[in-house]
């Protein structure tokens, strides 16, 4: 006990009297553990802005098309009629539809296109578990109808401000087939969020989404099943597939969300991307560690020579470097963080994403950290072969 805490002090008092000759690499340790919560924060907006729709989804089980790939890649249809038979299977309570189009609006300002997503439901139906929507969706029975994401990006934001002053705002609907481009009015807000492909969302009701776009409504795009008290989901999803017999996908909730951010971690460009950025952060604090270690064990080598002469173990040099590593992680971590969360509500501020570092994902990085400094450590004791007594004073 008192060996180990003999290392501990002189590894501090070594850090410490190197402190200024290690400063520019301690600040690329910082940078990097820095860079890493910062990826991690903006993986974290893709995979909350992601997955906020599905989340609110009112269901416990969810049908999608054979072919469906994610939410927000205007999903392949399925026939209205699967829907409808396995509402007919004991055990489900209430079936429910969500169309879900992507499209183009043009803004009132710029007379530019808007991406948005185009969303319609069935006004006297549970469809999202959203408060805002829950009480204004009976208002969207009254053609033309429509409500928008309160945090939709900037380019809506006069549209959001008019809706908030004056209860009414016309958005003219991009519609190739249409003569006349269709005109929604808005006539509330809800929240929900914009993501990394969509600019704004807009609800309205089923009828008004067939007459903006002309979408045929037995071509369901979300089908959402809730299940009376006790049915157990597993179970339930497999004899609702074997009625169905493929037509549809029948996912529990929980199956269903975790394909979502699957989906956007695997196989998308911009979830790999934050995943390779986060490893390229963890090399190269692990060659920022290792430059301040290879320089303490360097400039005390003589030192440590002299403490194998006096019987101490290579283990406790070992031990001096693993605790100098950890120390270097420890001191670096805050004012990364302080960084790093500053950097990232400055983006969630401009982007309106959910962009964040939240408590796992800091405590994850810390273990990050000290997992770079054990792998440092570990390289650096390679040079403490150096501090054979023979070798220096023979």
């Amino acid at each position: 006990m008192a060996l180990a805490r003999f290392a501990v002090l002189l590894a501090l008092r070594q850090l410490r009297h190197r402190a200024l000759a290690s400063l520019a690499a301690l600040a690329g340790v910082a940078v990097a553990v820095m860079l890493m919560l910062v990826q991690v924060g903006f993986r974290n907006g893709l995979y909350d802005s992601a997955l906020a729709l599905p989340r609110a989804l009112a269901a416990d089980l969810v049908l999608v098309s054979p072919g469906y790939r994610a939410l927000t890649f205007s999903p392949p249809w399925f026939p209205r009629a699967a829907l409808r038979d396995a509402a007919g299977v004991p055990g489900v309570a209430e079936a429910a539809i969500l169309y879900a189009y992507s499209g183009q609006i043009r803004s009132p300002e710029t007379g530019g296109n808007l991406s948005a997503w185009l969303l319609g439901i069935d006004p006297a139906a549970r469809v999202l578990d959203l408060p805002a929507v829950v009480a204004a969706q009976r208002a969207l029975s009254v053609p033309d109808t429509a409500l928008i994401d309160r945090l939709s990006r900037q380019e809506f934001g006069a549209v959001i401000a008019q809706v908030a002053q004056d209860g009414l705002a016309r958005l003219p609907v991009y519609a190739p087939a249409a003569d006349l481009a269709p005109v929604l009015s808005v006539r509330g807000l809800f929240t929900l969020g914009p993501s990394f492909t969509i600019d704004g969302t807009l609800l309205m009701s089923d009828l008004t989404l067939h007459a903006t776009l002309g979408v045929p409504l037995d071509r369901v795009s979300i089908g959402l099943l809730r299940l009376e008290p006790g049915a157990g989901a597993q179970a339930m999803a497999a004899a609702i597939a074997a009625r169905i017999e493929g037509r549809a996908r029948v996912l529990t909730r929980a199956d269903y969300l975790a394909e979502e951010r699957h989906f956007y971690a695997s196989r998308t460009p911009i979830g790999v991307i934050f995943n390779v950025g986060l490893l390229v952060g963890i090399a190269v604090g692990i060659v920022f560690i290792l430059q301040v270690l290879n320089g303490l064990v360097d400039a005390n080598l003589p030192e440590y020579a002299v403490l194998l002469a006096q019987g101490y173990p290579p283990a406790f040099l070992a031990a001096v470097v693993a605790q100098a590593a950890i120390a270097i992680a420890l001191v670096t971590w805050l004012p990364a963080l302080a960084l790093a969360l500053a950097v990232t509500g400055v983006a969630a501020e401009v982007t309106r994403l959910p962009i964040g570092v939240h408590g796992a994902d800091m405590a994850m990085v810390l273990g990050l950290s000290l997992a770079m400094a054990a792998v440092a450590a570990g390289l650096a004791t390679l040079r403490l072969r150096r501090a054979d007594p023979l070798e220096l004073f023979g």
